[in-house]
């Protein structure tokens, strides 16, 4: 009986870039592919037509006041993408891997991100657009 080869996929060919769109990011040492701040305002600079500065200072801005509303312990909910929420969790019990000692982790407020149905349709469903979606 003939061996047979599993075919395996790149994983990047699901974010190789067709001819007019922009290209596959890929994160530093990873095979991921990453969209970073610098490339957000490239895509607002290109698609949008706000100039190389005003498009920084929108995607800064954006994340400047997502920060704000968490420092001030608001929710911040972006229809269609999903939720970012503070959460505050106590005091546990830890442990030292290498001692075996039982050290308390303090309790702390960490933020949380849900995604929405949307979104979540939308990563599961690749290569469907927004209105293919509207039912979910």
């Amino acid at each position: 009986m003939d061996r047979v080869e599993p075919q395996i996929s790149s994983p990047l060919a699901d974010f190789q870039s067709a001819p007019g769109e922009p290209k596959a990011r890929m994160q530093e040492g990873k095979n991921l592919p990453t969209l970073t701040k610098a490339e957000l305002a490239e895509l607002l600079f290109e698609q949008v037509g706000l100039n190389k500065r005003e498009a920084k200072d929108m995607v800064e801005t954006f994340f400047d006041e997502i920060r704000d509303c968490l420092k001030r312990g608001e929710a911040v909910k972006l229809s269609g993408f999903g939720n970012f929420q503070l959460r505050d969790k106590p005091q546990r019990p830890g442990r030292n891997p290498r001692t075996g000692e039982a050290i308390p982790i303090a309790a702390r407020r960490v933020v949380t991100f849900h995604s929405s149905q949307k979104l979540r349709a939308m990563v599961e469903a690749p290569g469907k657009t927004p209105d293919d979606l509207t039912t979910v």
